[in-house]
């Protein structure tokens, strides 16, 4: 008889020895779940629709591992209705060469798995111990983590706070001398971790929650997660956002409000753009009051989005929600959705053969003399292209004023990442962003990589 993942052999215990030979459920469980990863191996490429948030989360812990941000496990567990995989790393400097290396990795992981069950985070967890850069080994992680296509596509990180101290690299023998100070990365390590997992197209959010909700609580009444919407980045923001406000904290008392953020005068009227952002929304099914804001003065889109002359990988926003609406104005928005993939339907981003992401073409305007930054005058300094932006705070600033104005009771703000391949420096990047989240309790920025999709198609 063909012996079928159904066909185990009943476990038995030794009456006598008391040896237990096994438990029938979990090899069944083990079989099943071969053989599913077995069928879709090869399939990675899912359609839009199937498409969901494979965490890995990475978090810092202190030589217990214990958590120093701990947000990221409340946000990780509130994502789980999207029933995706979660996985949770902590990375630490150090050498298995050293005696007691392994039992202080495990020692670590079993308090992460604490600290996970306490936001009720269903998932795995690792504790990687390293010599290495950090972006390497997170890059590493996100590489290998996984198994097939049941692996990470989403990257979460917590903000650097205290950037301003880890400028610089600490050597092992500084570490153990500041064990009250011990931090897993430096700021370059930190943008260039995220500037990897963008290369390798996979989404990536950054939490900074000082009161970021967790396990137990309920929202009170009309709490909101506003979303600033500026670029189309395949509705990542939206969806991610949608599917927090599902989770039972939420539920309750929270809705959504979405901004969508007008970035030049040819948006034109306002009430135009609000009545098409109103209508996609009616498309996919999803309530939430919306608003239109003007960032006219500014370019700020510039710092959200690729431009020709920016080394940005593909997959990342190249148009603005202004310039995709304006595109889609004379379509019927009954059947445009953000990822239709359907002969004759129009898509709210173009698609390839498997549903595969094509970026839209745009030739943007040519870069304003006030953001050119000047070539150096002596010889010592580093020569940048004319052409090539770079992100200003002064931009930041009167973002963070318009947040900061329409967004003063909101319970979590929601907005995009900046292009980390834009600014010239590490420090750079930082100061741009610790300025969005200036005087902002709880704020989430997202990066999409083209690839996640609001559909209105069944």
């Amino acid at each position: 008889q063909q012996q079928g993942p159904w066909n185990v052999p009943k476990a038995k215990v030794d009456s006598k020895t008391g040896t237990n030979w096994g438990d029938v459920y979990d090899s069944i469980r083990y079989k099943l779940t071969t053989a599913i990863l077995a069928k879709v191996t090869g399939s990675e490429n899912f359609h839009a629709k199937n498409w969901r948030p494979q965490l890995l989360t990475f978090v810092d812990t202190d030589e217990k591992g214990v958590p120093l941000s701990s947000e990221v496990l409340a946000l990780a567990s509130q994502f789980q209705g999207g029933r995706g995989l979660n996985i949770v790393v902590s990375i630490k400097q150090g050498s298995y060469l050293r005696q007691g290396t392994y039992e202080f990795a495990q020692h670590c992981n079993e308090t992460l798995k604490e600290s996970m069950g306490k936001e009720r985070l269903q998932g795995f967890c690792k504790v990687l111990i390293t010599q290495s850069r950090f972006n390497e080994a997170a890059w590493a992680a996100g590489t290998h983590a996984g198994l097939g296509p049941v692996s990470p596509n989403t990257i979460l990180l917590s903000w650097m706070e205290n950037w301003r101290r880890r400028l610089a690299p600490m050597s092992m023998d500084e570490m153990s001398d500041h064990t009250d100070d011990v931090y897993s990365c430096n700021v370059e390590e930190f943008v260039d971790t995220l500037k990897g997992f963008s290369n390798m197209r996979r989404a990536v959010c950054v939490l900074k929650g000082r009161k970021f909700p967790r396990y137990g609580d309920v929202m009170p009444p009309d709490s909101t997660i506003d979303i600033y919407w500026l670029v189309d980045d395949g509705g990542l923001c939206l969806l991610l956002s949608y599917i927090i406000s599902r989770n039972s904290i939420w539920r309750r008392n929270a809705s959504l409000r979405v901004y969508a953020v007008s970035t030049t005068s040819e948006d034109g009227d306002r009430e135009n753009l609000k009545q098409l952002v109103v209508e996609f929304f009616q498309q996919i099914r999803i309530n939430a009051s919306v608003f239109v804001v003007s960032l006219h003065e500014t370019d700020i889109a510039d710092d959200f989005r690729a431009r020709s002359c920016d080394v940005c990988p593909m997959g990342v926003p190249d148009m603005t929600i202004g310039e995709k609406f304006r595109s889609l104005k004379d379509d019927a928005m009954s059947t445009a959705s953000s990822a239709s993939g359907q002969s004759g339907q129009p898509a709210f981003l173009s698609l390839g053969i498997n549903g595969a992401c094509i970026p839209t073409p745009y030739s943007p305007p040519r870069l304003s003399k006030k953001f050119a930054r000047p070539l150096p005058v002596n010889e010592n300094e580093v020569y940048v292209e004319e052409t090539r932006r770079f992100l200003l705070p002064d931009t930041a600033k009167k973002f963070n004023e318009l947040i900061r104005e329409n967004s003063v009771d909101a319970s979590l703000v929601v907005t995009h990442l900046p292009l980390p391949h834009k600014a010239s420096s590490a420090n750079e990047f930082m100061a741009y962003v610790d300025t969005m989240f200036e005087n902002v309790d709880n704020m989430l920025l997202m990066q999409g990589t083209g690839v996640e999709y609001m559909t209105t198609v069944a």
